[in-house]
């Protein structure tokens, strides 16, 4: 995502074209950062807008000695975060998945084997297929680079819950790479 400062100032000057060629230029990347924590394309789209939105309203607030696009980034996260928060004081509980009985997950469930290959699309589905804080504090911390201590303060939760959300999401995506592994392997010498 390479923007130009000259179209920054026309944004500035609340040209919608200019809004507009902004929004394609980041679009990409942005859309990157909410697919790796949401779902579904369609929440991760509503959050891109949102995020998209405070991008615009805040570009006077934008220091060009720092990359624009580390400093959309770190909106976009934000925004995730604060949509984060909000579904989780509507919801007040955490969400509980029993990965022993994802064998009838499986049976229901129709995956696609190039879906499962390692592949950045084949481990991304795995990470969505966590527990939904699990998936967010592993984004954070394993591929955003956040510390535990930034992560909880931005979730609300302790370091300790941190760490143990990276690690529970570290041991179950060894376990499903495994499994693929050995399907894999038993596929190929069945054929």
């Amino acid at each position: 995502m390479v923007v130009e400062k000259a179209l920054i100032k026309q944004c500035l000057k609340e040209d919608r074209k200019a809004q507009f060629k902004l929004y394609k230029a980041c679009y990409g990347r942005l859309m990157g950062i909410c697919l790796r924590y949401e779902r579904n394309k369609e929440d991760a789209e509503d959050l891109l807008n949102a995020g998209f939105l405070k991008i615009v309203t805040n570009l006077d607030k934008y220091n060009d000695k720092v990359p624009f696009e580390a400093w959309a980034g770190r909106i976009m996260i934000n925004t995730i975060i604060d949509a984060y928060r909000r579904n989780k004081k509507e919801k007040e509980h955490l969400e509980y998945t029993d990965f022993e009985d994802q064998k009838f997950e499986k049976d229901r469930v129709s995956y696609n084997q190039a879906q499962l290959d390692y592949d950045a699309e084949g481990l991304l589905q795995m990470i969505r297929e966590l527990p939904e804080a699990t998936a967010k504090v592993f984004n954070l911390h394993v591929i955003e680079g956040y510390s535990h201590k930034e992560i909880a303060d931005m979730m609300d939760i302790t370091t300790g819950t941190s760490k143990w959300h990276v690690s529970t999401a570290r041991k179950e995506l060894k376990k499903r790479i495994e499994e693929t592994i050995n399907t894999q392997e038993d596929n190929s010498k069945t054929a």
